[in-house]
């Protein structure tokens, strides 16, 4: 391995950063973990919040929260010691404090210093899942609410982090993290099937109980004076906190209410839904409507009083806060954009890119220097390793994208989704253009292109594998070999062969030409989700749910070697093109590598995404790992100074 390599990669990056004359793009480089070189991706978005005088941002990610001006969208600050998955943020109202819940193992919430940054204290270790936070009117007390087989509410002390009260109320089954809490932490608010219900956090005990025909809410809010709860599904219901009485209804939206928020003054409430509609309501005394409702759409289409055309959300609307003069509203989505609203003139402005649901395709294209990445939320993202230029482009489909691939000069996208249909899309027209109207039934889950793109390959839920003709948009085959859901496909170099891995713990070998199948039998019988050849197409690997990776040969069908480094489950392996190195990528976001000569391990597990290693490949030089999470970022590892530490 060269060792110009790792210089050239972290010299190209900060030639990047400071010809761009912004120290915007310095985030890339935040609270890294060690051995990486940079971070493209912030993570997906789980909540946004407005520090109490409207000039920050706070937004819970995947990967820790960050910080961000709101005049300007610049990053301020990651607020993470390590990449953990945020669940949700709260300022406290005095604007010191910001407070992060975790989906992770610790369980814990972090108050961090604003200002400086800093971690300030952990509290509630282990108390289980957080879905809420909510601070007390002089910043002194904290409440947290989750639910964890039964709703779960406490209140912390926030100088010394000691409980001061908590209760637990016992509930079966809830909608999503359908929680609330009122500002006054006397009441919390939670939806579980047909129902709603309504604590008394003083006595511990079920106020209301509100039965519907259906589910009555995804979707609470209190009202600032806490006298009412609103609850949203398709229809959002008002509710009396202290009869449990229905007030009022509003009709309007036509898919699930995943978001609610009451403007300070509470004669506003905003609504988002997952088809990316946001809906301001003026709200009069007692929960009425008093006038039609002002909608914020994401369908690019004109309102009922002929207001202007809208930039919309393309995915559902994950969060919305109020700033606390009421006049702006921040929408938090799962097109992983945050935009900032005019109430009064319905007008948004985008304040930051950047975030991307799971990476789920990785890939250099033929030129060698250009990274292509495809996300969850069908977006490809072009990052040229020599320039640091760097392009996310949306591919408008509906879905959210199960199956994502590329071909290799990046003109075209493949995407599979919800039913049968498997589409492909053009770069240059930034269109789809074709339909494959396929065979499978349910979800498509894996698309893949040979690697000259005149063969695609898709499985399905169903286990079939359909193979097509991309130019002339013809099918080829059915390979019926599989009797479970498909969970991964690999060409091998030269287009010739297939290799599946099903559920059904069945790793096969197809021969284009002849449809042969050969099955590859493990000594250990375990689903395989991750398939990779080498580059000169004579060895397969497969990686497998109990953490053994075997290597196979092609033109035999025989078991080369087997490595075993994993306790858990194998997502991703990947060769360097030079044959020496084999990577693998764990469920529980861990990287190893390995010598393919001697099948032991190079180095120390990489550490560095939170959650699932869904995608690896190296630079063609083999000086550099690229890595694809399910927390929504791509790590760059700089592999000369890793494998020099273990030498």
């Amino acid at each position: 391995m060269k060792k110009t390599g790792l210089y050239c990669v972290t010299l190209l990056l900060m030639i990047w950063i400071f010809s761009n004359g912004s120290l915007a793009q310095d985030y890339t480089h935040w609270n890294l973990p060690e051995g990486a070189v940079a971070r493209l991706g912030k993570g997906s978005i789980n909540d946004a919040k407005f520090s109490p005088d409207g000039s920050r941002i706070a937004v819970a990610t995947r990967i820790g929260a960050w910080l961000y001006d709101t005049q300007t969208g610049a990053e301020i600050a990651l607020l993470s010691e390590k990449p953990q998955n945020a669940s949700t943020v709260a300022f406290s109202p005095d604007g010191k404090t910001l407070a992060i819940s975790h989906w992770s193992r610790e369980r814990a919430i972090q108050l961090w210093d604003v200002d400086t940054a800093t971690q300030i204290s952990t509290i509630g270790k282990g108390m289980g899942w957080v879905n809420l936070l909510a601070f007390s009117e002089d910043s002194k007390t904290l409440a947290s609410v989750g639910w964890n087989r039964d709703v779960a509410f406490y209140v912390w002390d926030v100088d010394t982090g000691l409980e001061v009260s908590h209760f637990i109320g016992q509930q079966d089954s809830i909608n999503g993290t359908t929680l609330a809490v009122s500002s006054d932490h006397r009441f919390v608010a939670s939806a579980g099937r047909n129902k709603v219900f309504i604590w008394d956090t003083l006595t511990g005990s079920l106020k209301h109980t509100i039965e519907g025909d259906e589910d009555l809410a995804w979707s609470l809010a209190f009202s600032p004076d806490n006298k009412t709860l609103v609850g949203g599904r398709t229809t959002i219901r008002f509710w009396d906190v202290e009869t449990g009485s229905q007030i009022s209804r509003l009709d309007g939206h036509t898919r699930i209410v995943d978001a609610l928020v009451f403007s300070p003054d509470g004669k506003t409430l905003a609504s988002g839904d997952s088809s990316g509609d946001i809906r301001l309501w003026n709200i009069g005394a007692n929960g009425d409507q008093l006038s039609l409702p002002r909608l914020l759409s994401s369908m690019g289409r004109k309102q009922s009083s002929g207001s202007r055309i809208l930039t919309e959300h393309k995915r559902p609307v994950e969060a919305l806060d109020f700033a606390a003069d009421g006049n702006t509203l921040v929408s938090a989505s799962r097109d992983n954009t945050l935009r900032l609203w005019d109430v009064d003139t319905a007008t948004s402005r985008l304040i930051t890119e950047g975030h991307t649901e799971p990476i789920i395709a990785l890939g250099f294209l033929e030129d060698g220097k250009t990274l292509a990445s495809g996300s969850f939320d069908c977006i490809l993202r072009l990052w040229n390793t020599e320039t640091k230029d760097e392009q996310l482009i949306p591919v408008n489909h509906r879905w959210f994208a199960f199956g994502f691939a590329f071909s290799q000069d990046g003109k075209t996208v493949a995407v599979g989704s919800v039913g049968d249909d498997v589409k492909l899309w053009d770069a240059d027209t930034r269109d789809f253009f074709a339909v494959f109207n396929t065979a499978h039934k349910g979800f498509i889950d894996e698309v893949t292109f040979s690697a000259d793109g005149k063969i695609l390959a898709s499985g399905s839920r169903g286990g079939a594998i359909e193979l097509w003709d991309v130019p002339s948009h013809q099918r080829i085959t059915i390979f019926d070999g599989h009797t479970d859901e498909i969970r991964a496909l690999a060409f091998s170099p030269d287009g010739k062969m297939l290799a599946s891995a099903g559920k059904d713990e069945i790793v096969l070998l197809w021969d284009i030409d002849t449809r042969h199948q050969t099955s590859l039998l493990t000594e250990h019988a375990a689903e395989a989700g991750a398939l990779t050849f080498s580059f000169d197409g004579k060895t397969l690997v497969s990686g497998h749910r109990d953490g053994f990776i075997y290597s196979w040969d092609v033109a035999t069908g025989e078991q080369r070697s087997v490595f075993k480094g994993h306790a858990g489950s194998v997502t991703a392996v990947a060769f360097s093109a030079d044959g020496a190195m084999l990577a693998n990528g764990s469920s529980d976001g861990s990287i190893r590598l390995w010598d393919t000569s001697t099948n032991t391990l190079m180095q120390d597990t990489l550490l560095g995404h939170v959650r699932t290693v869904n995608e690896l490949t190296f630079s063609p030089d083999s000086d550099t790992l690229f890595s694809g999470g399910s927390d929504g970022t791509i790590l760059v590892w700089g592999l000369e100074n890793i494998l020099q530490r273990n030498r």
